[in-house]
């Protein structure tokens, strides 16, 4: 959509990355890690050459230099393509709109003076991966009219207590739990629902750099949302 004809200026907007880790940065950054060690130990006899070291030293110094070298490579890699070589996708926000684009979908836009409907929820992450286990999974979902927005982040559960308002995200049950009829009716419910947003999550939700969710939650609470 041009500037033109959106209703919006996007100028004025904060821009917030999407899925900064994204699929190509999680491959090119252990391959150029891998690079990086490979041509440590093949280069590294000649550099080693010719420092004047004896034999065995340069041979114990080898390994040593190629895992630096690898470690190094992966460091700086990670954040230089996280800068440089976005998803394709961002945030637009300010005090009047938030806008979701997506080079692939049509974008959504939603305006903060209309009925927003909002879910919120969190889990703890069971796995390890690329997201320290145990760290939280904190989501959030806006509807207005046919627009939906999903977003999330995952969260130092040490600094969870410093999050506004960070009880309104409910704690996520498991399936099985909703299915051998543990919960009451309102809960259960309830939880029908955010295990629905989850699936929507999983599938199409927008990855956000923990402080920037921190800080578009933030302005969420200040708007007129409705809580579900």
């Amino acid at each position: 959509m041009s500037e033109a004809n959106t209703p919006y200026d996007e100028r004025q907007m904060r821009r917030l990355p999407v899925d900064v880790e994204h699929l190509g940065v999680r491959v090119v950054v252990p391959l150029l890690a891998v690079a990086a060690l490979v041509l440590t130990l093949m280069l590294g006899p000649v550099l080693l050459a010719a420092l004047n070291l004896e034999e065995t030293a340069a041979s114990s110094l080898l390994l040593p230099l190629a895992i630096l070298a690898a470690i190094g490579a992966a460091m700086l890699a990670d954040r230089l393509l996280k800068r440089y070589w976005p998803s394709g996708r961002e945030v637009l926000v300010d005090d009047n709109w938030l806008v979701l684009r997506d080079r692939k979908n049509p974008e959504r836009v939603l305006r903060w003076d209309g009925r927003v409907n909002l879910l919120t929820w969190r889990f703890s992450v069971p796995r390890r991966g690329r997201v320290p286990k145990g760290y939280l999974c904190l989501a959030m979902q806006l509807l207005q009219d046919e627009q939906q927005v999903t977003l999330y982040t995952f969260y130092d559960p040490k600094k969870f207590d410093q999050v506004e308002e960070g009880e309104a995200f409910t704690p996520l049950v498991s399936r099985r739990a909703l299915q051998e009829d543990r919960l009451n009716l309102r809960v259960a419910g309830q939880q029908r629902r955010l295990l629905q947003a989850e699936d929507e999550r999983w599938q199409n939700g927008a990855e956000l750099q923990p402080e920037d969710f921190v800080e578009l939650w933030r302005l969420v609470c200040r708007q007129t949302v409705v809580k579900g």
